[in-house]
């Protein structure tokens, strides 16, 4: 409650069109902070959905975080998830390839999760590209990574189709949308779908609130490059909010 009325009462800046899963180059500030929320429901959307409505009636995973600027592109950045209890902290650095249109950001973190009673961690190593806007409209997004503890490398792409909006507080809206490919599956595979969302993105000058639909209800690009159990829907929704200090 402390931290909502706080989020309600400080000044405003706008920053960089985040995406529903992926990370995305900073565009932060010196002394920025957001704050971000992020919600996955665990019923299926289409399965009894006045009973449950719409899946949200048997409860949810969800992510907490916070990422603050140190410095101009250099970012430290903590989470928690409720889905084995994961503890998440780490640092990042963006760069901008202005002659390549380009916008890059190196990532590591520390992650440790509970499984079967046992707390298990390792390191997550993750690179993001994204293009300047082609046509003022169109944003393409790419992270690679790497999972110590699930020794695999992963994949996932992102769009962001936007227009500019002028209504009341509402300044942008995009359509978005991600897909992971699952590069290596174990025998026997589990986890063989790839997984995907897509979603719309509301951005105010502080606030960005978004709504997904997807095939999974696990959350951060870690899990979701390592595939999903299945191709049910699910729906989900994040609230993204920044301070400046």
């Amino acid at each position: 409650m402390i931290i909502l009325m706080i989020l309600c009462f400080q000044v405003l800046y706008a920053f960089e069109p985040s995406a529903l899963n992926l990370r995305v180059p900073s565009h932060l500030e010196k002394n920025s902070l957001v704050f971000d929320v992020q919600h996955r429901a665990y019923g299926v959307l289409t399965e009894d959905p006045l009973d449950n409505f719409f899946g949200l009636g048997l409860g949810a995973n969800v992510n907490i975080g916070l990422r603050y600027a140190v410095l101009p592109q250099l970012e430290i950045n903590a989470a928690y998830t409720t889905f084995e209890k994961e503890y998440r902290l780490g640092a990042s650095y963006g760069h901008h390839l202005q002659r390549l249109y380009l916008k890059g950001q190196l990532d590591v973190q520390y992650f440790n999760f509970e499984r079967t009673g046992e707390r298990n961690g390792n390191f997550y190593i993750s690179a993001a590209l994204q293009s300047y806007p082609l046509g003022n409209v169109f944003i393409p997004t790419v992270n690679f990574a790497y999972d110590g503890f699930n020794e695999k490398f992963g994949l996932g792409f992102g769009v962001d189709l936007g227009f500019d909006w002028s209504f009341g507080p509402l300044e942008h809206i995009s359509l978005v949308g991600e897909y992971y490919p699952v590069l290596r599956a174990e025998e026997p595979i589990t986890r063989a779908e790839n997984y995907f969302a897509a979603g719309l993105r509301l951005d105010t000058y502080g606030h960005h609130f978004m709504l997904q639909i997807s095939n999974g209800s696990e959350i951060g690009p870690r899990r979701l490059m390592l595939g999903t159990l299945n191709n049910d829907i699910y729906i989900g929704f994040n609230i993204h909010r920044i301070l400046q200090f």
